[in-house]
């Protein structure tokens, strides 16, 4: 469904950047504040690139896969229990998944999505859903 993470376009395009203006400092002289601000700039846009963060999942028509600091895992449709779909307090969407043994997973990246769609896919998929 979604998925975000730190490797996409604008970030190479940012390391460009980033590499242009170093090479620019050094090339002409710019001295050592436009210097430190390139390399500042180009260190924060390679530790994105190095860490990924990744958030979101990915709903198929028999397994759901979600991305986690420690990488991705999944799940059968069928080994869900089901669902529950809300909006917290400050208006985002929150989706708990329940699977069989009692684990609960609160997705993320899913704050901006539609709480009817999401309750509509997984009903789709024959997940018992519930919306609070």
């Amino acid at each position: 469904m979604k998925r975000s993470q730190g490797r996409r376009p604008r970030t190479y395009l940012a390391l460009g950047v980033g590499m242009a203006a170093a090479y620019a400092a050094v090339k002409y002289d710019l001295g050592a504040l436009t210097l430190g601000l390139a390399v500042v700039y180009l260190a924060l846009v390679l530790r994105r690139l190095i860490l990924n963060p990744a958030t979101g999942f990915r709903l198929g028509q028999t397994r759901i896969d979600w991305f986690t600091e420690k990488g991705t895992e999944s799940a059968a449709l069928t080994d869900l229990i089901g669902v529950t779909i809300a909006r917290n307090p400050e208006g985002r969407t929150v989706c708990t998944l329940t699977l069989r043994g009692g684990r609960a997973i609160t997705l993320s990246g899913v704050e901006d999505l539609d709480p009817k769609r999401l309750i509509r896919e997984f009903m789709r998929r024959g997940v018992p859903t519930q919306a609070c």
